[in-house]
């Protein structure tokens, strides 16, 4: 009986040792999870189109955005491999235009005229459609901010005229 008390003892001290050992080796890291950024994604096409091929501009997935859905960008996602990107933009941020430079002008939907285009199906020089683009005031380094056309006498350029177009992911 002393034996066999003698060897359970000396078994719990093995087993006890092991699973201390055990439990000091570092622990392995899991690989990290690449995080997926969820914010909807907006870009503005790289291509030019008339106001007639607008609503057809955009990829599978996107449509010809409304002002209103991308109005407030810190809540979405600028698309840079869809996107048209100039200088830094291409580091995460919508082209952007000043009152020097528009690189950032494309067709977006302003809700305030119908006759945008004749709802976007015209391409004609008569016809006219709501360009918008995001506006930096160069001169006080001012928030960037929408400038929009409204449909009826800002910002508005002729159907045939070739821009890009404002998508938003569906």
């Amino acid at each position: 009986m002393r034996r066999s008390r003698r060897l359970l003892v000396i078994l719990a001290s093995a087993l006890l040792v092991s699973a201390a050992s055990i439990l000091m080796q570092p622990a392995h890291a899991a690989a990290p999870t690449p995080q997926v950024d969820a914010r909807r994604a907006f870009y503005l096409t790289k291509g030019r189109y008339n106001g007639g091929k607008a609503l057809t501009a955009c990829t599978t997935g996107y449509h010809m955005a409304s002002i209103w859905e991308i109005k407030e960008i810190t809540f979405l996602r600028y698309d840079n491999t869809l996107g048209r990107n100039y200088g830094d933009s291409v580091h995460g941020g919508p082209p952007s235009s000043t009152a020097t430079e528009s690189m950032g002008i494309g067709w977006i939907r302003a809700g305030s005229d119908l006759r945008n285009c004749k709802q976007w199906t015209s391409s004609s020089a008569s016809d006219f459609g709501t360009q918008g683009t995001l506006y930096i005031n160069s001169t006080n380094n001012s928030e960037p901010t929408w400038a929009v056309g409204d449909g009826g006498n800002c910002n508005v350029v002729s159907s045939n005229t070739h821009l890009g177009v404002w998508c938003a992911q569906d």
